[in-house]
């Protein structure tokens, strides 16, 4: 009986992470990188291109938020100032970025 009681439980979590994932990253699968990100109060979405490496690191300046599932930080090129940047980076695995790219609107 516990051990029936651990899997029910053992599953339902992973139901719940899966489904949560889905729903504020667009991708099943917890894995791989998210198919959008809210930043700033509106919504960016992945760029077709791979991950990217930046050569000049000291001109990426880091947002104040984090990507919370995946815990890696996030970039903009520019510092927040008056308007809100239309490219961020998420940084990946040996100092890759892949880029998201602003929806239209607030």
């Amino acid at each position: 009986m516990k051990k029936k009681s651990i899997i029910i439980i053992t599953f339902f979590i992973v139901l719940t992470l899966v489904t949560g994932y889905r729903y504020f990253y667009g991708e099943w699968n917890p894995f791989v990188l998210p198919d959008r990100i809210e930043c700033y109060s509106r919504r960016y979405y992945k760029s077709h291109n791979s991950p990217i490496e930046i050569i000049d690191k000291e001109k990426l300046y880091p947002i104040n938020s984090m990507n919370i599932l995946t815990g890696k930080r996030l970039y903009s090129m520019h510092p927040k100032g008056e308007y809100v940047p239309t490219v961020i980076y998420l940084e990946t695995v040996n100092d890759k970025y892949q880029t998201y790219e602003l929806s239209g609107g607030p």
